[in-house]
């Protein structure tokens, strides 16, 4: 075992432990780093245990969602990452407690599977999810959507755990969701209750159907990419515009740096080459982001998370 991570982290744990763990293959990137250590607790015991030990011994918790929104550097992560992909954390449960409508969702669990779960039983309010990778705990994290709509307009209430493994439950009202943005607290999400509404199974199926074809003729969905790169920002005049149009019009569409390369197809996709380096996807958003705003004049921030030993987000110009 590192060295860096005390066997007292995992001791009698009931949980999948790997040191040095790649974690390419976690991410639609397909490129990156290890993670020191890598534990997929089995119960939420479990996970309330590794939380509560590893603020005591001072180590980095991240937690690993799809990998749909996250580049992970070469040079990979200290600490614990944490994946919780085992069945505790992957079954929904629908109409929980009786409570027609609802669908209790823990954060391992796959939005796009849920969504097709939800379309069979006629429960509407998930559609805007097509074609978005993500696990419930990551989309609610960031607000997850589109030109379709957001997670946060069929979350009823969210459960998070803090480091010393107590959960709280945020009623919808108490969340704040924004473009890319949920104003929950920096604690571990357990579990997100969603209040959806009756539908007609056929209608709903066609609805999901059309939204991701939208998405499939306009987004390269096939390339190791993160989707979006950067968020769609704000201009002068207050109004939120396209940030691939904006790259676009800086002459990025095709740009190629190493191994990454902005796509033809959509200029905010930055996809990487099979066995390629992070590090180049890395470099290249920040030329694009200097691009922009020399030509444009606008600061654009990534909207895919970046975790790395030693990283440091670019300072705002």
């Amino acid at each position: 075992m590192n060295a860096s991570m005390p066997t007292s982290l995992t001791d009698g744990l009931d949980a999948i432990i790997e040191m040095d763990a790649p974690l390419a293959g976690h991410t639609w990137f397909g490129v990156g780093g290890n993670a020191d250590m890598l534990v997929r607790p089995k119960t939420e015991a479990a996970l309330k245990e590794l939380v509560r030990r590893c603020h005591n011994e001072n180590k980095t918790v991240r937690v690993l969602g799809s990998g749909a929104n996250l580049l992970v550097l070469d040079e990979g992560v200290d600490g614990v990452v944490i994946k919780l992909d085992q069945p505790a954390f992957t079954q929904w449960t629908l109409r929980p407690n009786g409570e027609s409508n609802k669908v209790l969702a823990p954060a391992g669990v796959d939005v796009l599977k849920l969504l097709n779960a939800c379309v069979r039983e006629g429960l509407d309010g998930l559609c805007q999810m097509a074609g978005i990778p993500a696990s419930m705990g990551g989309a609610t994290r960031m607000n997850a959507g589109g030109k379709f709509g957001c997670i946060g307009d069929a979350i009823h209430s969210v459960a998070t755990m803090n480091h010393r493994g107590e959960v709280r439950v945020h009623p919808h009202s108490a969340i704040q969701f924004s473009y890319r943005h949920s104003g929950l607290p920096q604690d571990l999400i357990l579990w997100t209750l969603l209040q959806l509404n009756p539908g007609d199974p056929g209608a709903l199926r066609q609805k999901m159907l059309e939204i991701y074809q939208f998405k499939k003729d306009s987004q390269p969905l096939a390339e190791h990419s993160a989707g979006c790169l950067f968020r769609n920002p704000v201009t002068s005049d207050g109004t939120r515009t396209s940030a691939g149009r904006l790259i676009d019009l800086a002459g990025m569409k095709g740009f190629t740096h190493g191994t990454a390369f902005v796509s033809a197809e959509h200029a905010n996709f930055v996809c990487a080459h099979k066995a390629g380096r992070a590090n180049d996807v890395l470099e290249l958003a920040r030329i694009i982001q200097d691009r922009v705003l020399q030509s444009q004049g606008v600061n654009i921030e990534m909207e895919v998370a970046v975790w790395g030993r030693s990283f440091q987000p670019k300072e705002k110009k």
